[in-house]
């Protein structure tokens, strides 16, 4: 099982590149890409967003199992 210091990280990591997204959600809407891609990459940023909170919650869990 991995460390709560390695979830933490790799949880780091999904967060930099849900803002990253979220930053290119807005720029391609400002410049009027086509729904079809603002779509998909809308569903990517959801998608992310759950992983980001099971995560989180796994991790909850393994530092109250530490404790």
């Amino acid at each position: 099982m991995s460390s709560s210091l390695s979830l933490s990280n790799h949880l780091n990591r999904l967060i930099e590149v849900h803002r990253a997204l979220d930053e290119k959600i807005t720029k391609d809407f400002n410049e009027r890409l086509d729904d079809t891609a603002l779509t998909n990459e809308k569903m990517q940023k959801l998608e992310l967003k759950r992983e980001i909170e099971q995560l989180k919650e796994i991790i909850k869990i393994k530092e109250q199992n530490e404790h």
